[in-house]
């Protein structure tokens, strides 16, 4: 890796303004740099082999890997050997996430990966056939089964990637109105986000949203934001050889001096010397 800034894939670049959603038949040969999202991106590997290094951490892509990334995540992605990958590549909006669903998959904050037999497999790949075929023809109710073979990828891995809920159980605690707020945080910690933002999303007023937030974490509302943009900053002074102002602001921070006090607080080191440290070597 190098110190270029790395990519970050708008959302006008891959959706239309008339629809939240696109599938993509995608074949990967040489190295997809690190870069993220500005959208969702939910990716199922038809053949070849390879690795994908989410948020600092390499995992291996087979036949049957399916992987969710939010617009919080940063990854690259390349094909082993001198083989390409081929893989369908569905883009979407936040907006095709129902509360219930949200809740499902991020309550637990843990990345949603996993690999399947060649069974399920087929099962999933056809999911995406039918969302390629429904988005080609506009038949009737076309957004509708779009949607739902979607949310049955979605749910597919969910359960293959270990989040459990009890069937038949009541709402799981995603559903609280704090729980809403936390998912969006987590999704959005990199951009400006005040209070009263994430009160919304709770649909609470900010003074009670506060006082909540606090009972809920154990922390108030700027510590925990303060969090996670350290911790999204540390994943990428490991994954990369940025400069510090560039990881300063990817990361959410405003100015340099906040950004270089807060993370030797936290940490005991500045961020230059925990990078020099932590680094991977070129190839990753």
């Amino acid at each position: 890796m190098n110190g270029k800034q790395p990519n970050r894939l708008r959302k006008e670049q891959f959706l239309h303004s008339s629809s939240p959603l696109k599938l993509y038949r995608q074949e990967v040969g040489g190295r997809h740099e690190l870069h993220w999202h500005e959208f969702y991106e939910l990716c199922f590997i038809t053949s070849g082999k390879g690795w994908n290094i989410v948020n600092g951490q390499k995992h291996p892509l087979t036949p049957g890997s399916l992987f969710l990334l939010t617009p919080a995540d940063f990854h690259e992605i390349y094909a082993e050997g001198s083989d390409s990958m081929r893989l369908f590549n569905l883009v979407f909006d936040e907006e095709m996430l129902s509360d219930e669903l949200r809740g499902l998959l991020f309550a637990d904050g843990r990345l949603l990966m996993a690999d399947f037999a060649p069974t399920p497999a087929i099962r999933i790949q056809a999911e995406f056939e039918r969302i390629e075929e429904e988005t080609t023809d506009r038949r009737l109710g076309g957004s509708l089964m779009i949607r739902g073979a979607m949310e049955r990828i979605l749910l597919e891995l969910a359960r293959q990637s270990g989040v459990e809920t009890e069937a038949g159980a009541s709402p799981p605690p995603a559903f609280s109105p704090i729980q809403k707020a936390l998912v969006y945080m987590h999704h959005h910690f990199r951009d400006p986000l005040p209070l009263e933002t994430a009160a919304r999303q709770a649909r609470l007023s900010p003074n009670y949203f506060s006082e909540c937030f606090r009972k809920h974490t154990g922390m108030p509302f700027q510590a925990y934001l303060q969090h996670l943009r350290l911790t999204f900053a540390v994943s990428l002074l490991s994954a990369s050889r940025l400069p510090i102002t560039e990881v300063c602001h990817i990361s959410g921070f405003q100015t340099l001096t906040h950004f270089e006090r807060v993370f030797k607080s936290r940490y005991g080191v500045s961020p230059r010397r925990y990078q020099k440290r932590r680094t991977l070597p070129d190839g990753g």
